[in-house]
C-alpha cells in the first residue's frame, strides 16, 4: 500500500450527508482509491448491513460501481482507522469478525445522534 497523503485522515469518523463515489471518498480519507477498494472488499464480504446497503441490479447482484452512501463511508473510515492501527488486513478481517456490531448501522446512528447533539 502506498502511504497515505494525510496520516490522521481516518482518525475520526467520517459523516457525510450525499452519497460519493469511491474516488472522491479516497481523496477525502487522503489515500490512494486502490487502497479504498481493498478497504471496501474487506467491509463487503465481512459486513452484511455494508453489503446490503448497496442497490441491487436487475438481475438480483449488488451494483458495487454505485456511489456510497453515507453509512458505507462511515464504515470505510473506521476500516481504515483500523488499518493504521493494526497494519495488516488479516487483522483487521479478524477484528471486525469478533466485533461486528461496531460497524452496525445501529452504531452509525447512535454516533450520528450524538455528533447531532453536540452540534446543536
Amino acid at each position: 500500500m502506498k502511504p497515505r497523503r494525510c496520516k490522521h485522515s481516518t482518525d475520526y469518523d467520517l459523516f457525510l450527508d450525499f452519497p460519493a463515489t469511491k474516488s472522491h471518498l479516497a481523496e477525502l480519507l487522503g489515500v490512494a482509491r486502490s487502497t479504498l477498494v481493498t478497504w471496501e472488499n474487506i467491509a463487503f464480504w465481512r459486513i452484511t448491513s455494508f453489503r446490503d446497503a448497496y442497490p441491487k441490479k436487475a438481475d438480483g447482484s449488488r451494483d458495487r460501481e454505485s456511489p456510497l452512501s453515507p453509512y458505507q463511508a462511515w464504515v470505510l473510515s473506521r476500516v481504515g482507522r483500523l488499518m493504521a492501527q493494526l497494519r495488516r488486513s488479516e487483522r483487521v478481517r479478524g477484528y471486525i469478525l469478533q466485533n461486528p456490531n461496531d460497524f452496525s448501522k445501529y452504531s452509525y446512528t447512535k454516533a450520528q445522534k450524538q455528533l447531532a447533539k453536540i452540534g446543536a
